[in-house]
């Protein structure tokens, strides 16, 4: 089955392994929310604002897959957007909420019969409490009061956290299309250019070049290099000496990247100089370190000694107006995220899998600047493969 993207993946593999993980855990059925795991499982991709973003009854009917072999998905959908979906899923029974015989029920109502249809109305339900709502949970409780419900998170971050060969092609893609847009963001960057036409000039590259959408493509210079999220500004020109840094990242055909470099528009101070060398030899150390195995948490640990050894404050409660400044190194997934994917950045007690995609990032913060940078990897079975490398890490 081919999805919008035309794109083929085996969905009946990705279903046996929730099953699977189901049954460890005693569930009987997941109610699916979330979007990227709507798209994971189904082959539909939906247009943003999606639910837990746009909370209304086009978002709320959700994906509902059961534990028993023997009982196909089910997907629930209002007439609006019927058509987008059935061109869009392998899914074979989609039902229309707002159509008769049932159209007078509201889609939790809805939802209930259907469990009830497949005898799990009173047994254990999953959902996704990162993302679910209370007004939605409440819904859910009025109609299934014998109802067990269970946080299903960990189920679908399991399954997505290693991918497959064609998940790994999109992302690798998707790398490139990142790297072409920072190049043409680094290009513009001159004196006198505003930040927003920097991070326009990233932005339209990156949509030449195939993207369906950028990833809060973020641009800062100066003394706004220090902010910790930023767009790029109407207002703030770049000047002689000034550090600049991209943020970047692009989806494509679903799947994403996340890359950062900074650098200077002149020259760098000797104090950046030395900074910058300190982070890539951070980096080359983490990347030596990281293989099959190994857990998040000591790479961690690693990324944090080594700043210490280099001189840096580790301890993000204590940011620095001078001296060295806070040293750090940030890792998590990237793939349908679509800005970031499991594992995440605080799942420290997972380990390493071969087919795990990574975000790299290493960073040294002042009060009044930031230098920061950012790879996007590939676990290997004897390491990492570097996905992105067109641009170094230099000032």
């Amino acid at each position: 089955m081919m999805n919008i993207f035309n794109t083929s993946f085996d969905y009946e593999s990705r279903l046996d392994k929730v099953r699977e993980l189901m049954d460890d855990r005693g569930i009987d059925a997941i109610l699916v929310h979330l979007w990227p795991n709507q798209y994971y499982l189904s082959g539909m991709y939906q247009h943003l604002p999606w639910y837990p973003v746009e909370v209304c009854e086009h978002t709320e009917t959700p994906l509902i897959v059961f534990r028993d072999k023997q009982k196909e998905p089910v997907f629930l959908i209002t007439w609006l957007t019927g058509n987008g979906l059935k061109e869009g899923t392998w899914i074979k029974d989609v039902r229309v909420v707002d159509k008769e015989p049932l159209g007078k029920l509201s889609w939790w109502e809805y939802t209930a019969e259907v469990l009830k249809e497949k005898g799990v109305d009173e047994g254990t339900i999953g959902i996704e409490e990162d993302v679910c709502v209370i007004s939605t949970f409440r819904k859910l409780k009025s109609v299934l009061p014998k109802a067990q419900f269970k946080g299903a998170d960990e189920i679908l971050q399991l399954v997505r956290m290693i991918k497959e060969p064609e998940e790994i092609k999109l992302i690798k893609e998707s790398v490139l299309i990142a790297e072409s847009g920072l190049k043409a963001g680094m290009e513009t960057a001159k004196v006198g250019v505003f930040e927003s036409e920097i991070q326009k000039a990233a932005e339209i590259e990156m949509k030449r070049r195939g993207a369906i959408r950028e990833v809060e493509t973020m641009v800062q210079s100066g003394i706004r290099t220090a902010n910790h999220r930023a767009f790029g500004s109407n207002w703030k020109k770049i000047e002689e000496n000034d550090l600049v840094a991209i943020d970047i990242g692009c989806v494509y055909k679903g799947y994403g990247s996340d890359l950062t470099r900074t650098w200077v528009v002149g020259k760098p101070t000797e104090a950046q100089k030395k900074i910058a060398r300190h982070l890539a030899k951070v980096h080359e150390k983490i990347l030596g370190f990281m293989k099959p195995g190994i857990a998040l948490r000591e790479i961690a640990e690693l990324g944090q000694n080594e700043m210490k050894k280099a001189g840096y404050i580790t301890d993000k409660t204590a940011m620095p107006s001078n001296g060295l400044g806070l040293g750090g190194v940030t890792i998590h997934g990237i793939g349908l995220g679509p800005m970031h994917d499991p594992p995440h950045v605080d799942d420290r007690d997972i380990k390493l899998e071969s087919g795990m995609t990574l975000a790299v990032s290493g960073g040294v913060r002042h009060a009044k600047f930031t230098i920061r940078f950012e790879d996007d990897v590939i676990i290997v079975p004897r390491g990492i493969e570097l996905i992105s490398k067109l641009i170094p890490w230099e000032l």
